[in-house]
């Protein structure tokens, strides 16, 4: 059972000095925790008891020789509010990083769907050959960046296949248009037959077999999703 002297009404302070006479030094601020220790005797501390250290306030630990600062601004701080991700959603161990993962995910997707709002969202991709006697010869006559997109390279599977490297992570191949081009008249030829025997999607890599004609210029037009 608890011991203590009752007490019916509050205490009447006739001065400024705080209840607790430790919590200041003489009616000042501690100047440092050693202070507070050489100060304070032993017999007279306890876990939790409040001193001022200069401006702040600082609690003894339950070991009563060490003393922390009282997190009052601190408390409100987004920075220093730990959270449980027992989801595992977020690689921020803390609410102001994982706000931080959440806006930045956010800006992202804005981003794309501002694009897809502006129409400029790229999702046809054009490679201009030559025309050439096979794949191999009209791929070393090609140019990146003009004959077709940055990052890419292009290849000969064989002297009819045309393999196709890209750079669209987490984006697919949904179709491959071939159109050929005489003088300045284009020609969309059939898929599977007049354009290409077949085409192999696998990851980075578009495999275009049997690309046709061999006697003229070929643009390909290879279409994604968003």
């Amino acid at each position: 059972m608890a011991t203590g002297t009752e007490k019916v009404i509050g205490f009447l302070m006739s001065s400024q000095r705080p209840l607790n006479e430790y919590y200041l030094n003489e009616g000042v601020a501690w100047i440092d925790e050693a202070a507070v220790l050489a100060g304070i005797p032993s017999g007279s501390r306890s876990d939790g008891m409040l001193v001022k250290i200069d401006t702040e306030l600082w609690w003894f630990k339950a070991d009563l020789t060490t003393l922390e600062k009282v997190p009052i601004d601190a408390a409100t701080t987004a920075e220093n509010v730990a959270i449980t991700d027992t989801s595992e959603l977020y690689d921020a161990t803390e609410v102001e990083t994982a706000f931080a993962e959440i806006m930045n995910k956010h800006n992202v997707l804005q981003e794309e769907v501002t694009e897809m709002g502006v129409g400029t969202l790229q999702t046809s991709f054009t490679i201009n050959l030559t025309a050439q006697s096979s794949v191999a010869v009209r791929v070393a006559a090609a140019t990146e960046t003009i004959d077709y997109p940055t990052g890419w390279t292009l290849s000969a599977n064989s002297s009819v296949n045309l393999l196709v490297t890209h750079n669209l992570t987490g984006r697919k191949v949904s179709f491959v248009n071939v159109f050929e081009i005489d003088g300045s008249n284009e020609r969309l030829l059939q898929p599977f037959s007049s354009a290409y025997s077949g085409i192999l999607v696998n990851g980075l890599t578009v495999l275009i077999e049997g690309l046709a004609p061999t006697l003229l210029a070929v643009r390909i037009e290879i279409l994604t999703n968003l």
